[in-house]
């Protein structure tokens, strides 16, 4: 992967809480980092979510709930997901939504850096 020196700048975010829309907003930093902002109130349906890759997250406004375990996990809570770790689903605090920084690693690409 590469990409272009960026110095410091200000990525165009949605306001905060972004409870008007209905779908999430993805402001992508970078291939591997995003910021997730989600609706007050968004869900991300019924099923169990799995990836193939490394997922670090990080909440940096608002709150999320996992239906699933029945816990909400709010601002400066952080998660790190192993490549097929069961999680959620999860819906967004009602009134003020979520947004996190989301980082996603090719498990290959961790194993090639050590």
């Amino acid at each position: 992967m590469y990409m272009n020196n960026r110095e410091f700048y200000q990525p165009n975010l949605p306001s905060f809480p972004l409870c008007e829309s209905k779908e999430i907003c993805i402001t992508q930093l970078s291939p591997e980092t995003s910021i997730q902002t989600w609706p007050c109130g968004f869900k991300t349906g019924n099923d169990i979510i799995t990836h193939t890759f490394h997922e670090e997250v990080y909440i940096l406004e608002g709150a999320i709930t996992d239906l699933s375990l029945g816990q909400t996990f709010g601002k400066g809570y952080h998660a790190w997901r192993n490549p097929g770790m069961k999680h959620g689903p999860y819906q967004a605090d009602q009134n003020f939504g979520c947004q996190m920084l989301v980082i996603v690693r090719n498990p290959n690409r961790l194993s090639d850096s050590r």
